[in-house]
């Protein structure tokens, strides 16, 4: 026995509804898939500067929103939503299989520009601008186009059209969600980069296959649909609520300005949450999954309810009303956090430690954001209801709110990153833009129809007496002065704060009273022991072993200025420093001690941009590169890791030049340290290993030909005045206590990296690995002070020009023989340190001045305030 035909196209309607659902689901996974792909291969072409990546994100927003527009008024005119929806799905997955190779395009034509003309500094965000809309504008206005198209489909009457909006937007932004945890966590570190977009590629395709067959199964004519019922075919308007013209455009402009505010909400969300989690990839992964996760949920709430509503403007503006005031509570909420790190402080080591920190992670961001996302998730299903009058006209009209609240988003994160919080700051920027979305929900309210006057007059006055006395309150509230997991309470005094275009850069003093410099809530250098530790050697361990004489260097990345101050004590011919972040410039009147002014040096020439880009558009060549790059575990620093850009270097190195890179023991896994090494060992073969002084850290250095160390050069290089005054307070008084930072050469570095991984620009491992040497610092530290004390091995094959007589040279291989027995012994002790166990470490210390009284590194690190770091 068989059901009536009605019961059975109904069945097989609700089926072919959800089936669409779910590859609109795909959809939005794979859109996002995207463009935390794309927007990666267009940094390493345009660099990760704040304006680079804005053009990029505004050019990908732009071809969205060109989208909306063009195929929201497209379909309208007759076509069969279901095919030109599968059109643009089998467009977007061609397009992830070909953007590699016009990446790799654009890069050839990017750098042919960059180095033939002689092109301004706005003039060049021009051109990348042009670049990357031309290059994004195809695959980005598919995009864009698949929701007006899909929900003409789906919405076949306009009391339905709330509910399909919402829960179509509502699905999509899910799939949003998921793409993004899939890029940020999984896909990316286990297929690379180019293969996740292949992936996705493949899904779209699959997507679009799907969709053709149900086409088939609806027909032409649609006669099956989402609702389960045939599309009425209405010749005249339906007017949509009673709303006349006038208000439906006014809905329109109000989430064009609700977009704006969205995201210039994120922008500042995203810049002080990284404080209280961290600035790794995963922290901003973090950041955006909540994000989307509010708006998706907020989208799904108010389906239900649009359909009966009876005061949509009102409504639309009460939301708006509500986003400003909560936008306003989360501030209160934001400063109480207490970091992430702390909070981790005692957990037991165990292998779910990186999730529970994920969880945690996402936690605190949900606690910020979770109320104004939802209610931003609200806003566009009700102006879409509001602005639609004909649902003969309905992919016009969702294409006009698409498009209208996507360029208001751009508009808002250029205006929240390029003006709001260099000159405002965080918080009083989220006051200005919520008195905006204020002033939008009043509007909105007074223009209500259904509504008595003296109703929609008491609603907004009131909306706006509650804001100003909260606005007021927080708006005079001072500056966000934030405080990471480094800053604790017991380090309050604040030197210098500035929230600039390229990160919130901070001076601090910490409870040892030494200043501090801090890089959105990470600290890049100071005054400390430590920080000189890593500083000078990356300026003078180069300089000491180069042959080249007047060598021309080129630094990445300024800190306090004290390795760029350190090169200019040598006769160099020149120094060009690169940095990323202004204020990190504007802070260097901080350390003088550290810089002594260097920014005035003749010699001293400073480029502001990011050091990976600036490797790649110049044409001029040097003698040492000194990459003094922060944590590579940081969102961004990545690319400072990578094979291609050291074959960058290699380009720009002279045939006798030399690259040096720090490597951090106590952020890195000792299979961390190994892929770095291997990385960077596969474009300089002729690779030695060095300690730094007080062996808290590595140094690489690269050469092009096999190193050959002439002591007796070394020796005249120590004994320059600046010189040894750059180096007394590392306790280095002549040409064996730097002998004693070597640790291996190239044939037992090719042993130790054997079986490492490659970090690559398309295979970046480090950057995705979960970063948790916040929790295991110190395992780090011995695990990789041990792997050191293992593969060590002695300097003295690399030595020439020792002495001219027999006894000369027997004593300088006797001295740089004791040295190494001892150096052996304080390693161990400073194992045994980082263990706690001090009287075995003393012990070794012991050990190691018997050997050799002069090995005394170990004191400036123990007794003169290192071990507090450990």
């Amino acid at each position: 026995m068989t059901g009536s035909p009605q019961v059975v196209n109904t069945s097989r309607s609700i089926g072919i509804r959800m089936t669409i659902l779910v590859l609109f689901f795909l959809s939005g996974a794979c859109a996002l898939v995207y463009e935390v792909v794309w927007m990666r291969m267009l940094t390493l072409v345009f660099g990760a500067t704040a304006f680079a990546t804005s053009t990029i994100l505004a050019s990908f927003f732009a071809g969205l929103a060109l989208g909306g527009f063009t195929f929201g008024r497209l379909i309208d005119k007759g076509r069969s939503p279901l095919r030109v929806y599968a059109l643009l799905e089998a467009g977007i997955g061609a397009f992830a299989f070909l953007m590699p190779v016009i990446f790799s395009v654009l890069s050839l034509v990017y750098v042919g520009i960059s180095r033939q003309f002689d092109v301004s500094f706005y003039q060049l965000s021009l051109i990348r601008f042009v670049l990357s809309f031309l290059v994004l504008l195809v695959p980005a206005t598919l995009m864009g186009g698949t929701l007006p198209v899909i929900v003409k489909f789906f919405a076949t009457r306009t009391e339905r059209l709330g509910w399909n909006v919402g829960q179509l937007y509502a699905v999509n932004t899910f799939g949003a969600v998921v793409g993004t945890l899939a890029a940020g966590f999984f896909l990316i570190l286990l297929l690379g980069v180019k293969e996740s977009a292949y992936a996705a590629g493949a899904v779209n395709l699959f997507i679009a296959g799907a969709v053709l067959a149900l086409a088939r199964r609806v027909g032409n004519g649609g006669e099956e649909h989402g609702d389960g019922q045939q599309r009425e075919e209405q010749t005249e308007a339906t007017p949509g609520d009673a709303f006349s013209l006038k208000q439906a455009r006014l809905a329109l402009w109000a989430i064009g300005l609700s977009g704006l505010c969205a995201l210039a909400f994120e922008v500042f969300w995203t810049r002080a949450l990284v404080f209280y989690l961290d600035n790794s990839t995963h922290a901003f992964t973090t950041i955006l999954t909540a994000f989307l996760l509010g708006i998706a949920l907020g989208s799904l709430v108010i389906a239900r309810f649009i359909d009966t509503g009876k005061r949509l403007l009102a409504g639309l503006g009460v939301m708006e009303v509500l986003i400003g005031v909560s936008a306003i509570l989360a501030i209160p909420i934001l400063s109480r956090l207490t970091p992430v790190f702390q909070s981790m402080e005692g957990i037991a080591l165990d292998s779910m430690l990186a999730w529970k920190w994920m969880g945690m992670r996402f936690a605190k961001s949900l606690t910020v954001m979770l109320v104004p996302t939802l209610l931003m998730g609200m806003t566009f299903p009700l102006a879409t209801k509001i602005y639609t009058r004909s649902i003969r006209r309905v992919g016009t009209a969702l294409g006009d709110v698409y498009s209208v609240n996507t360029i208001g988003g751009v508009f808002g994160s250029v205006i929240a990153g390029f003006a709001l919080i260099p000159l405002i700051g965080v918080q009083q920027g989220i006051v200005v833009i919520a008195a905006i979305n204020v002033i939008i929900g009043a509007v909105l309210i007074l223009s209500e129809p259904a509504m008595a006057y003296r109703a929609r007059l008491g609603m907004a006055l009131g909306s706006g007496v509650v804001f100003l006395g909260m606005g007021t309150v927080f708006a005079t509230g001072g500056a966000t002065v934030l405080a990471s997991y480094w800053e604790t309470a017991e380090t309050p005094e604040v030197l210098s704060y500035q929230e600039g275009i390229g990160g919130t850069v901070k001076v601090f003093r910490d409870k040892w009273g030494e200043k501090v410099l801090s890089v959105n809530g990470f600290p890049v250098a100071g005054t400390a022991a430590e920080a000189h530790e890593v500083q000078k050697p990356l300026a003078h361990l180069p300089l000491l072993l180069s042959t080249v004489p007047n060598p021309r260097v080129n630094v990445i990345g300024f800190g306090t200025g004290g390795t760029s101050w350190g090169m200019t004590q040598h006769d160099i011919a020149g120094v060009d420093v690169v940095e990323l972040v202004p204020g990190v410039i504007d802070a260097a009147e901080w350390f003088p001690e550290s810089n002594h002014g260097v920014l005035s040096e003749p010699k001293f020439n400073l480029i502001m941009g990011d050091g990976r880009n600036y490797a790649l558009v110049t044409d001029k060549e040097y003698d040492v590169i000194s990459v003094d790059a922060t944590s590579p575990k940081m969102a961004g620093n990545g690319s400072l890791y990578t094979l291609e850009f050291y074959q960058l270097l290699k380009e720009r190195l002279s045939d006798d030049g030399m690259v040096v890179q720090w490597l951090p023991f106590h952020l890195l896994a000792d299979s961390e340290v190994r892929m770095i090494t291997r990385t960077f060992m596969t474009v300089f073969p002729h690779l030695t290993l060095w300690f730094t002084p007080f062996r808290q850290h590595i140094i690489l250095v690269g050469t092009q030909q096999t190193m050959e160390i002439d002591f007796q050069a070394l020796s005249a290089g120590l004994a320059m005045e600046n010189v040894q005054r750059e180096l007394e307070t590392l306790d280095v008084r002549g040409p064996f206590d730097v002998l004693s930072w070597f640790v291996m050469g190239e044939e037992r570095l090719a042993e130790y990296v054997r079986n490492a991984r490659v970090n690559s620009d398309n295979h970046p491992y480090l950057e995705f690995t979960p970063a948790m040497a916040y929790f295991v610092s110190s395992v780090y530290r011995v695990r990789n002070l041990e792997v050191a004390r293992e593969f060590r091995e002695s300097v003295l094959p690399l030595l020439v020009n020792v002495g001219e007589t027999e006894e000369e040279v027997a004593s300088v291989e006797e001295s740089v023989q004791r040295r190494f027995e001892a150096i052996h012994h304080s390693i161990t002790g400073d194992i045994y340190l980082f263990l706690d166990r001090r009287d075995q470490a003393m012990v070794e210390y012991r050990r190691a001045l018997a050997v050799d009284p002069e090995e005394t590194n170990y004191l400036n690190w123990t007794w003169s305030g290192g071990e507090r770091g450990r």
